[in-house]
């Protein structure tokens, strides 16, 4: 006769069940702007820049003659720096807003400023050609190596009613798989990031990431509560998990 707790354990997922994935991705996955328009800023430099040598004739550098190019570059940086260490939401996000358009506003003003840029010490913003083909390219390594390679060597797996959370060559780092066989989960899904979600990860254009809180209800009782984030176009795995598990499901887009 099965003891009780036997009797409660479900049944192994059969072979061939199908399986979905969830990926998180690493902050840097909204890093793209600053390569793209670093080679946007590099096409310019080399169509519409001035060649300056410097030294002893020998050495030439490519930069483009307004300091708008160079500035937008790093006021960009400096976006995107903020809005990767900082979520926007809710009221935040209007503050973030606001300071981000004073900021605008305040920089517009001062680039127009009769004599600023024209007497010393003159407040000049110019980066030549070399810099922005150095900085896109390192940069763009970087983020397709962790963003295609890094970010996949790890993901959430649901199958049947197990949830697992897979690391390739986790058992080799000494981390012990972690696994759930689920009586019902709970996938709640957060697009509130007005920065990352809506704007760097083209949110508004139909793409876009979010944030997935997991809530599994486990047999034996209890639950596990965990959240997966900046996962692409995460409405695409939810439905899958929803027409899978049925009712066993609960997902909230």
């Amino acid at each position: 006769m099965a003891m009780p707790d036997q009797a409660a354990a479900p049944a192994p997922v059969p072979a061939g069940t199908p399986e979905i994935r969830i990926y998180a991705h690493s902050p840097i996955l909204y890093w793209w702007v600053i390569w793209a328009y670093g080679f946007v800023c590099a096409a310019l430099t080399y169509f519409q820049g001035d060649r300056i040598t410097l030294g002893d004739g020998t050495k030439s550098l490519f930069i483009h003659p307004s300091p708008w190019v160079g500035l937008s570059y790093s006021l960009l940086l400096l976006l995107v720096i903020v809005a990767t260490a900082v979520r926007a939401r809710g009221v935040n996000a209007l503050l973030l807003v606001a300071l981000l358009a004073g900021a605008a506003v305040a920089t517009y003003f001062v680039m127009n400023m009769p004599g600023l840029w024209s007497t010393p010490p003159a407040l000049l913003l110019h980066m030549n050609l070399a810099f922005y083909l150095l900085m896109s390219s390192v940069l763009f390594v970087v983020w397709a190596v962790i963003v295609f390679i890094v970010d996949s060597l790890s993901y959430w797996r649901v199958r049947g009613t197990q949830v697992e959370k897979v690391q390739l060559f986790g058992s080799a780092l000494g981390k012990a798989p972690e696994s759930w066989s689920a009586l019902h989960i709970r996938l709640t899904r957060y697009s509130d990031d007005l920065i990352a979600h809506k704007i760097l990860a083209l949110g508004f254009i139909g793409l876009g990431t979010s944030d997935v809180d997991v809530k599994v209800s486990i047999f034996g009782g209890g639950h596990e509560q965990f959240r997966i984030e900046n996962v692409w176009r995460a409405s695409i795995p939810l439905r899958e998990v929803q027409a899978a598990m049925g009712q066993k499901a609960t997902v909230v887009i």
